[in-house]
């Protein structure tokens, strides 16, 4: 894990709020296939559109249970639902910090604690449009003065939050080489603007601590307290703390706060709920259920035109075939290789630049 360095701590001031999600997206094509191949040949082999995983791509409803936090019309914070009454985060996003902020911390980080009642919890899919359902009534935070291993807050609400499923937290421990699906309603890039709810898909785990982990480009300003998910169950394995140098580059890393390490604080959220939580409802834009027991429907193998249209940044561009070598349509799939496997119908097969992606069975 990457320490000693200045971080950005990813909130968005609420200035920045509004602009196109896809407006800023690095996208580059490698690996295009062959123009050259013959009639009734194989081809020149699979193509793949990558994009930076930061750019991400609409959630359209996948998951209901990623809110957006309105900080005293300051700043934006994404969360999630992990009861009607209470929403996980991080500790930034709830409360005051000093200005320059390094890890290791070399002094007291946080100065106090904001006015729970000054936290908006909104829930949709682009906070133009969101709903504020409800606000913050007392916030659940780790002892101490240090963000640094330990950037998790949970907010209890006013009110529970109706037509939304709550998702489960994962007690197990998070390994690197696993992947997870990042949501959240950041920025794509240092120009871009924030709001829309994003996700990206198979986002590789690169390196873990006691109470963190790494991946590379997923998350930017905005994304603050945003879920890391698990791939299978949707239950939720880290919330976003930090990253740097910058969103995009080469280099970049982003930190999520291990939930598991943190599994205390979270059950005495549930001791400031005086009501235990309602069965799940059907919030009408998801098929997630209350405790992670299933994930919301991935795109892969969807007709896609370019990469950014996809939840794991990458297309596809099958080899050409039949007897006038036409292309057959691209369609969105995710990397592979050893310990990772392709989902149900595809299989490895190494791409034109080398990459090894998922293929549909012919």
């Amino acid at each position: 894990m990457k320490k000693g360095i200045v971080c950005a701590f990813l909130l968005v001031l609420a200035a920045a709020c509004g602009s196109d999600p896809k407006e800023d997206a690095q996208t580059s094509s490698v690996g295009a296939p062959s123009s050259s191949a013959s009639a009734g040949g194989s081809g020149g082999g699979i193509g793949a559109d990558q994009v930076e995983i930061v750019s991400g791509v609409p959630d359209r409803g996948r998951d209901p249970a990623v809110i957006a936090i309105d900080v005293a019309g300051e700043g934006l914070c994404s969360g999630t639902l992990i009861a009607s009454q209470i929403v996980l985060t991080a500790r930034h996003c709830v409360s005051r910090t000093t200005e320059e902020i390094s890890c290791p911390p070399t002094g007291p980080q946080i100065t106090q604690n904001r006015v729970p009642s000054t936290l908006g919890i909104l829930v949709g899919d682009d906070i133009t449009t969101a709903k504020l359902v409800a606000k913050g009534r007392t916030l659940v935070v780790p002892a101490g003065d240090a963000l640094c291993d330990a950037d998790i807050a949970l907010i209890v609400l006013d009110r529970p939050v109706v037509g939304v499923a709550p998702l489960g937290f994962r007690r197990s421990a998070v390994k690197a080489g696993e992947h997870v699906r990042a949501v959240g309603y950041g920025m794509t890039g240092p120009n871009s603007g924030a709001g829309v709810k994003l996700l990206r898909e198979h986002v590789l785990v690169q390196n873990v601590s006691a109470t963190e982990l790494m991946v590379g480009e997923a998350t930017c300003q905005g994304d603050s307290g945003g879920p890391a998910l698990d791939e299978s169950t949707s239950e939720v394995i880290g919330v976003v703390s930090r990253g740097g140098p910058s969103c995009v580059g080469k280099n970049v890393h982003n930190i999520y706060t291990r939930v598991d390490a943190f599994a205390s604080l979270v059950e005495d959220a549930f001791h400031h709920v005086s009501q235990p939580d309602p069965a799940p409802v059907d919030a009408g834009t998801g098929s997630a259920k209350s405790g992670g027991k299933s994930k919301p429907t991935s795109d892969v193998g969807n007709t896609c035109a370019k990469a950014a249209d996809c939840a794991t940044g990458l297309c596809v561009q099958p080899a050409a075939s039949g007897a006038t070598s036409g292309h057959p349509p691209s369609y969105c799939s995710r990397h592979c290789g050893t310990g990772d496997r392709c989902p149900d119908g595809f299989h490895c097969e190494k791409a034109t630049d080398q990459s090894h992606v998922c293929v549909r069975h012919d």
